[in-house]
């Protein structure tokens, strides 16, 4: 048995919603490499360094002293852990993104007065209780419409079997039975 796994096409679903929280995480990180940084150095201003480097021994305060290697040591930290927040967040994000887009589709679909299809969520997607209950309304509302449609057809033949009916009264039910049809007849569900 060849069993195909699902291979993901599209990695931007909603570019504008992943884009702008892959942002906000990169400036996170960024903005915590800052806050070390100014802490680091506001707890060790008052201290001295001695660095040996290329022969020469150094002498400073270690703010000064240090800042060069805790500054080249963040850009490394900011380039690598930004690309896994990218990467991360992206996938993480699809968790969001991919409903959203379900959901839009699916509201579209149901704005085109088709109520017959189910949302269907992957296993690990957020938003599954919003998708059953969209789900259990689309069924609530396809079982209402059946019952106006057998009732709108019942009173069609009661307005047909009655005695000496007058004429006028009966094209008039007829009439709004019709209209009452076609309302119904413009959406497609499963009839219960």
């Amino acid at each position: 048995m060849n069993a195909t796994r699902y291979r993901r096409r599209n990695y931007f679903i909603n570019k504008e919603y992943q884009g702008r929280t892959i942002f906000h995480y990169f400036l996170l990180i960024l903005a915590g490499s800052i806050l070390f940084s100014l802490v680091f150095s506001f707890f060790s201003s008052n201290t001295i360094s001695i660095v040996y480097e290329d022969y020469h021994l150094k002498l400073g305060t270690t703010p000064g002293i240090l800042m060069d290697r805790i500054f080249s040591a963040q850009w490394f930290f900011i380039v690598v852990c930004g690309m896994a927040v990218i990467l991360i967040t992206l996938f993480l994000t699809h968790r969001v993104a991919g409903p959203f887009y379900r959901f839009e589709k699916s509201l579209d679909t149901m704005l085109e007065k088709d109520i017959s299809g189910n949302i269907h969520l992957r296993k690990k997607d957020e938003g599954k209780g919003v998708a059953e209950r969209l789900n259990r309304f689309n069924t609530m509302l396809a079982t209402h419409l059946s019952a106006v449609e057998a009732a709108n057809k019942e009173i069609r033949q009661l307005a047909e079997e009655q005695n000496n009916p007058d004429p006028e009264v009966l094209e008039s039910i007829s009439e709004k039975s019709r209209r009452i049809d076609a309302l119904i007849n413009e959406f497609t569900f499963t009839r219960q």
